[in-house]
């Protein structure tokens, strides 16, 4: 007698339905995870950026050192003071300040405007005296009422350093009180005669010599 096998055919396509599952599954879970790495990392980059920013901003900033100015050897500076207003004495006035600010008196020259309009007093100075200049104004301030640094610089080849021309008030002189002279008198005076009586006087013999 022959036995008949049968298989049954539901059970095996039940199997491999349920593998199929599970491959999709995993597939699936395999998807999450590495979307949800890319997103992790790309947020904790994020993160790390912006705490960067933060620490930036909260970084003070450097300052630059601004340059050491050069101290100023008064003793060499060579300045000539001009009367630009024709006020007496105003050139040494200018001098007295100066050399009360540390600059010297042998170094320092006076003399007259070519005219006495200037209203302002002005400083020229030649190419790297610009230091000096400054220091200058600010040492007349307190004598001359408005002072200001001319842009213009002297000649490099020129005898003085720095050249004042002091300003302000232009000086007029004092119209003096007419004189009168005094008025002679036309008329001469009467002479006056006097009567006088002369009296002989006796001649004397000369003595003889022996």
């Amino acid at each position: 007698m022959i036995e008949t096998v049968s298989y049954d055919l539901n059970q095996t396509g039940g199997g491999n339905k349920n593998k199929t599952m599970m491959i999709v599954i995993v597939v699936v879970v395999l998807i999450a995870l590495a979307g949800g790495f890319f997103f992790w990392q790309k947020q904790q980059t994020k993160d790390s950026e912006v705490k960067k920013v933060m620490v930036d901003d909260k970084k003070e900033p450097t300052s630059t050192p601004s340059p050491t100015a050069k101290p100023i050897d008064k003793s060499k500076v060579k300045i000539q003071i001009l009367n630009g207003t024709g006020t007496p004495g105003e050139a040494k006035t200018a001098v007295d300040a100066l050399v009360e600010a540390g600059y010297k008196t042998e170094n320092i020259t006076t003399g007259n405007a070519e005219e006495y309009d200037h209203a302002k007093t002005t400083i020229s100075a030649k190419k790297g005296f610009e230091d000096v200049a400054g220091d200058i104004e600010k040492s007349l301030n307190s004598s001359f009422d408005t002072i200001e640094i001319d842009s213009q610089e002297l000649d490099a080849d020129g005898e003085f350093d720095v050249v004042v021309t002091t300003g302000g008030k232009i000086f007029e002189e004092p119209t003096g009180a007419p004189t009168t002279k005094p008025t002679l008198s036309t008329s001469s005076p009467t002479p006056t005669t006097t009567s006088t009586t002369t009296t002989p006087t006796p001649s004397s013999s000369p003595t003889p010599t022996p």
